[in-house]
Formats: C-alpha cells, structure tokens, sequence
C-alpha cells in the first residue's frame, strides 16, 4: 500500500516542480550588453580611448550595481587582457599595424538579482589595422640602442621594395608629451635618413615609448611601421677600459676592474668574465663567469699564462632585458716583456737607417768620381753631405744602444 502511495506521489512532486521553474523564469531577469562602443585614435602611435554607454533598459536601476567586464586582445603577448571597471571608457596600448579586437559585457549585482551576478552577452567591436602602401614597402631591421643611457639611436634598412629617392620620417610619443613630434636629429646614410637619434634628457623609462615610422615623400605611399619600447630594456654599457691583474697566494690571480663614467648604477651591472688559460703543453682553454661584484679570484693551477676580458650589462632586477657592452682589452698574467718590441723596434729601424746611410754614401761615391773625370763638387755640398751621413751614423748608434 505504501509502495501505491509513493508511485501517484511522484508525478504530482514533479508538476510542482515545473510549475516552479516556470514561475521563476517568467520572472527572471537578463542584462543586457553595452551600447555604442567606440574606439578613438589619440594621435599617440598606440594607445586608443574606448568607450561605450550603459544599456537603456539599466537606466532606472537602483537597487543593483552596475560593472562592466572588458576585453581586448593584446597583439603584444598574444592573449586577452582582462578589465573590469565602473567607468564606460577605458585607455589601451594596441599595435595599430594589426587587427584592434574589443568586447564588452555589463555586470549587475545586488537586491535586483537575488544578491548574485549576472552577466550579460558581449558586444563586440573590431578595428581593421592602418595598413597604407604595398605589404613589403615597410622598414627592415628596426632596432633601437640606448648607449650609457646618454643617448638612443634607432636605426633602420630600407625595403627590397622601396622606390629610389623615398624618405621615411619618424615619429615618437611617451607619456610626458601631448602630441607626437618628429624625430630630433636624424641619422643620414648616402643621403637617405636611416635612423634617429634621441638626448637621453628626454628619455623616460619604464613606460612606453611608442614610434611610427612612415612615408615622408607625398607622392609615393609606404607601409608605416609602428613600435612600441620602454627605453630601460635597450641599455647598452660603456666598455671597462682599465683591469688591474694582481698575484695572490697559493697561485692566484685577483682581478679587478673600474667601471667607466655613466648613468648606469653599480648595482644594476652584471659583468662577465672571460679567461683563457694557457697550459704548459700550449693549449688554451676558455672560461665565463657571471659575477656581480668589481673583483674577481681565478687559481693559475696548471696555467703559465692566464689573460682576462671583461663586459658588462644591466641585470634582470633592473630591465627585463638589455645589451652587453664591447669587450674590453686583454690583460694577461704574466704579461708578456716589454723588452721583447723595444729589440723588434731597434732592429727595424737599424735596418732602416743602415739602408739609407749605405744609399747616401754610394750616391757620394758616384758623385766623388763624376767630380774627378769632369767638374769637381763643391766643397760645400760636399761638407754638408758628410755631416748629414755622420748625424744618420750616431742615430744608428745610439738605437743600437737601446
């Protein structure tokens, strides 16, 4: 009999249900998304303003929030940057040589939604890239240096595609700046500009420094290039120019470097050592080491001769990324004697100077017996010749001393 009961029960159980569900879905509240997104270009080489406005059917809310969830697709790490935020604009840094993507929904949260958050489809909004000229009319090997953190240079190579003549033009804008201007101080190269240089005044770092390099010729129309930079990650080091070699105990040898006069902090270099040891059978055998300090300790077991060279770049605590300085000279312990190119020097030049005496003396001799066949030389030139050749004979002496 209970088993009856429970079997008629069940269909009634799941009317209720339905009814239910139905209740509340005639009573369920959708959001619905953003309205008129725009997307401006300020005129900054990168960076564009999007706005939109909340959806009219939002317009007398008041017991809900209102949020909205914004993405756009980030060309630079190729992902989709996330935001969320109360305003209806937005500022984003896009790579406008490619396709700006853009979606936006609206959020709603509080009394009006039973305390939970609802979130309404996207809108979407797609920007297609300012291409202008032939595809392989844009620059090549672009590339920027900033030297001592004193000056930058950004250089670059003209396409396989560009017509004869054609100028290109750069411009720049960061952060400390209203418009974009032009390149400072152009670099030229058989009449063509191919770079641009920068005062390290007017530099700032850790924010983006954005480029555009286009056509300047009206009449032809060239792909425009657009790059965007933070100045601290293209530091290049002055090289070291002086290593002091001093011996130590138990067969070591220290090492120790000065750091040249730059904006560079000591403490945002990393040096790298390089050594080559030379055993006693000849052979050489090369060695790096990282090292952040301004001295460095190497044993000279198994060596007779060991040379160093030093470089130098800043750190992963100071950039993502930079560029190694030049190398410096080589300095070896034991150095090589300095004797040995003072014999070299003397030898040659008493080669020299034996070769021209010699020459003189013969050209003396020919003149002496031309003199006696016909005229006679003067005594006077003839004076003057041997006083000549004598004041060649003492310099030969005295180089044979040294």
């Amino acid at each position: 009999m209970l088993r009856f009961k429970t079997f008629w029960q069940l269909p009634v159980i799941l009317m209720l249900i339905s009814e239910w569900n139905r209740c509340i879905k005639s009573h369920e509240i959708t959001v619905d998304s953003p309205e008129t997104i725009g997307i401006d270009d300020t005129g900054h080489l990168g960076p564009l303003y999007i706005h939109w406005t909340a959806p009219s059917s939002l317009t007398n809310l008041t017991d809900c929030s209102v949020r909205y969830h914004l993405e756009y697709y980030n060309t630079y790490q190729n992902r989709w940057t996330v935001i969320r935020t109360v305003r209806t604009s937005y500022n984003a840094q896009f790579d406008l040589e490619k396709e700006v993507r853009v979606r936006i929904a609206t959020l709603l949260r509080g009394g009006c939604v039973n305390g939970t958050e609802l979130k309404s489809p996207f809108a979407e909004t797609i920007l297609p890239p300012k291409v202008t000229g032939p595809v392989g009319s844009r620059v090549l090997g672009f590339g920027c240096v900033f030297y001592q953190k004193e000056f930058m240079e950004c250089t670059w190579h003209k396409s396989l595609d560009d017509p004869p003549h054609s100028q290109r033009s750069l411009y720049f804008w960061h952060r400390g700046m209203e418009q974009a201007a032009e390149c400072p101080q152009y670099i030229y190269s058989n009449g063509l500009k191919t770079g641009c240089k920068f005062c390290g005044e007017s530099l700032p770092e850790f924010t983006n420094f954005n480029i555009c390099v286009n056509s300047s010729s009206s009449n032809v129309a060239l792909m425009s290039a657009f790059f965007s930079l933070q100045i601290q990650n293209h530091v290049k080091p002055a090289a070291i120019e002086v290593l002091h070699l001093e011996a130590g105990p138990d067969r070591s040898i220290q090492v120790e470097w000065t750091l040249p006069q730059e904006r560079i902090p000591e403490h945002c270099l990393e040096h790298e050592v390089e050594t080559r040891k030379e055993g006693q059978d000849k052979q050489e055998s090369l060695q790096r080491i990282i090292t952040r300090e301004l001295t460095l300790t190497v044993s000279m077991e198994g060596a007779q001769r060991r040379c160093f060279r030093v470089r130098s770049r800043i750190h992963q605590y100071c950039a993502d990324r930079g560029f190694w300085s030049d190398w410096s000279h080589w300095s070896c312990y034991p150095d090589l004697p300095k004797s040995n190119a003072v014999v070299v020097f003397a030898l040659v030049a008493s080669l020299v100077i034996s070769i021209f005496v010699l020459s003189l003396c013969g050209w003396a001799l020919w003149r002496w017996r031309k003199g006696r066949e016909g005229k006679t030389i003067p005594p006077s030139h003839l004076n003057k010749l041997m006083e000549y050749s004598k004041g060649l004979q003492f310099i030969h002496k005295i180089t044979q001393n040294q």
